[in-house]
């Protein structure tokens, strides 16, 4: 990989002790290709930042190669059935975005989130949103939600397994049509 923005995540990765893994350079190299697809690998074999550091650094390198690339705005809407896991993910975020030293936010909107960080949300929206479902669905039926979503390059939607064949399944999907459209 020769990509600027892939070896500042490599080294980020070193610094911590870690190597990335096949599938995590592979899943880059995809999402630089403009591919989409599911990711099957067992649980704390690094899923999360394979997707993460894909976004991470495409955003580096639009930036890198002035490709009108503006920090504002949404650009990950990650869909996850388990609030526990939203917060794990929203950590793995925060440690993504610090060691790569982005001006990013990222954020959590689940049925916990005050009414005040909501509306904050829609005013002035993270670049990484973690939501559930129900939270998503929430957002497809605000005023002006195609101007929220207009910056969007990344849906993620972590724990397929949990929702296929369920109501949950089912928003999910209904937004992800919604959504390409």
């Amino acid at each position: 990989m020769q990509n600027p923005g892939y070896l500042k995540a490599e080294t980020w990765f070193n610094s911590l002790g870690w190597t990335p893994l096949d599938f995590q350079k592979d899943t880059w190299k995809a999402y630089q290709s403009n591919k989409s697809g599911m990711i099957n690998a067992p649980t704390g074999s690094g899923k999360t930042y394979s997707v993460l550091l894909a976004e991470l650094t495409e955003a580096m390198i639009e930036e890198q190669e002035g490709k009108g690339f503006t920090p504002a705005g949404l650009r990950v809407i990650w869909i996850t059935p388990i609030r526990a896991l939203a917060k794990e993910i929203h950590l793995a975020s925060l440690r993504a975005i610090e060691g790569l030293g982005m001006d990013w936010k990222s954020e959590l909107r689940t049925g916990d989130s005050s009414g005040k960080e909501k509306k904050e949300q829609l005013r002035k929206p993270p670049q990484i949103l973690i939501t559930t479902p129900e939270s998503m669905h929430v957002l497809l039926a605000t005023e002006g939600y195609s101007m929220f979503f207009s910056s969007l390059r990344c849906i993620v939607v972590d724990e397929w397994h949990e929702l296929i064949g369920s109501k949950r399944g089912v928003q999910v999907e209904l937004a992800i049509s919604r959504l390409k459209k």
